[in-house]
């Protein structure tokens, strides 16, 4: 049976689709199914919905909550961040911990809404700056590369010339003198040929110019003296022309080649100082969060932040047996904190200048997942924050475009060419014969490797993640309490 291309693969119904998703056990394994086969067109946000089903399939879940304005919300960050990296007793030293989403809004009337926003303003501004010399020198990179692709056609003519084949020669010439007709010598008016063979008669000199290549040639020639003696002249001054028209050509070509890697250079330049006005324009912009505690007329904020880290489990770790089996996938036992923050922003000032004391509610949430390298690789790739594809735009998508074009004008350069030599390779009668037991088995030097959908230590390892993401998160959670003198069992 053929197989069904991804493009033929259409929803008849989309609602189906929803319902047949809501009503799935295992909502993360039936969007795995269909990732990757739906149209474009068809308005069903797969990817968006297998993160959101990711997230909110954790193992364990903890909640710590109070309200104090004299208590902030860094003092809270920074020491769950610290636990989490710092190594046994003070912390649980997770690998690749990173702050996964920040996120804030301020109400319009309060005085920090005001300074964010002319802070932002800043950089937008000074970003602008910069995507006004990226457009200008885009604009030259366009200019240049259209020039030296018609350069690379007139050079071909010339080469042409410089061929070993006579047929080669002789089209190279034909094309030459046409241009040097239509381009050159038209300047002449009607001492031009074209205007001589077509206004005075001169009807055999168009095709006597195209035949000969020099004074002897013409001299064969079964034509009039006066007509000799036109000929004598055009092909003297189409000669010189054909030479330095070369020389000239190849040196202009090699001057706008030089000049394009310096623009090329330039807009990677440009490109390099606009990225982080961009990026820290995008971070000072406010998301709305459409909550009842933010009001406009109060002088309050609201946040989020999230932290998260992750620890393998080794095959080993889980029994010993398990150290000679090759699996198919990693598993992670991941922790997420996720901090929600409604304050009430202070400004303080100080001889250093000043700055603001975020003071009121937080609400921290501790959740711990058991998952796979694969289903880590789908929450790397989310975009995290979707400003970012407008500075992708800005920055790389214009370059990007032109890079195919560019890399082939100095690629031409570095190109040499060799001779293909075809190797002539045996192949022996018994190269298949072992491949049957390896996909029966799975051996591969010496190592066991399971096949089949899950296998007896597959299944003990997504155990054994679940279990230390459990108690991940519990030690965070209990850890934190007893720090903070708070209640504990």
């Amino acid at each position: 049976m053929a197989k069904k291309e991804v493009k033929d693969y259409k929803f008849q119904d989309v609602e189906k689709e929803l319902k047949n998703y809501k009503d799935s056990k295992d909502k993360i394994k039936y969007l795995k199914g269909i990732a990757g086969k739906v149209n474009e067109n068809i308005k069903f946000d797969v990817k968006g919905l297998l993160v959101k089903a990711i997230k909110e399939n954790y193992v364990a879940e903890y909640y710590l909550g109070y309200d104090s304005i004299s208590e902030g919300v860094e003092p809270i960050y920074f020491w769950i961040l610290d636990f989490m990296r710092d190594s046994p007793p003070s912390g649980l030293k997770l690998d690749d911990v990173k702050k996964t989403g920040e996120l804030f809004e301020a109400s319009a009337g309060s005085s920090y809404y005001g300074e964010m926003g002319s802070r932002a303003t800043v950089m937008q501004q000074r970003a602008g700056e910069m995507l006004k010399q990226v457009n200008t020198v885009v604009r030259s990179v366009l200019n240049l590369v259209y020039d030296l692709k018609e350069f690379k056609i007139r050079l071909g003519t010339y080469d042409k010339l410089h061929s070993t084949k006579k047929d080669d020669v002789l089209e190279g010439k034909l094309a030459l003198k046409g241009i040097w007709m239509d381009q050159v010598d038209i300047k002449k008016g009607l001492g031009s040929i074209n205007n001589l063979a077509q206004k005075l008669n001169f009807v055999t000199i168009r095709d006597a110019f195209m035949q000969v290549n020099s004074v002897e040639d013409i001299k064969k020639l079964d034509l009039n003296e006066r007509v000799k003696n036109i000929l004598t002249r055009k092909i003297d001054e189409y000669i010189s022309w054909e030479k330095y028209s070369e020389e000239e050509l190849r040196k202009r070509h090699n001057i706008e080649k030089g000049y394009l890697k310096t623009q090329v250079d330039s807009l990677k330049l440009y490109t390099k100082w606009a990225k982080p006005y961009l990026k820290a324009a995008a971070k000072l912009g406010m998301h709305e969060f459409k909550s009842p505690d933010i009001v406009a007329a109060f002088n309050n904020l609201q946040m989020e932040l999230d932290i998260t880290g992750r620890k393998e489990v080794k095959p080993e770790s889980v029994h010993e047996s398990f150290k000679k089996i090759k699996l198919d996938k990693k598993y992670y036992a991941v922790l997420d904190v996720q901090l929600k923050f409604r304050s009430i922003p202070q400004q303080v000032r100080t001889e250093k200048g000043q700055h603001y004391v975020q003071g009121g509610r937080a609400d921290v949430y501790f959740r711990s997942y058991a998952l796979s390298d694969e289903d880590m690789k789908i929450l790397d790739d989310y975009e995290v924050y979707e400003d970012f594809d407008l500075i992708q735009n800005l920055t790389e998508v214009s370059l990007k475009e032109l890079e195919k074009d560019i890399d082939n004008i100095f690629e031409e350069d570095k190109k040499k060419e060799e001779a293909e030599k075809e190797e002539v390779k045996f192949t022996s009668p018994f190269k298949g014969l072992g491949k049957g037991f390896k996909e029966i088995f799975g051996i591969s030097g010496g190592v066991f490797k399971f096949k089949g959908k899950e296998g007896f230590a597959e299944g003990e390892m997504k155990k054994a993640t679940e279990e230390k993401a459990k108690d991940l998160c519990f030690i965070l959670y209990d850890v934190y309490k007893k720090a903070h003198g708070m209640l504990t069992w």
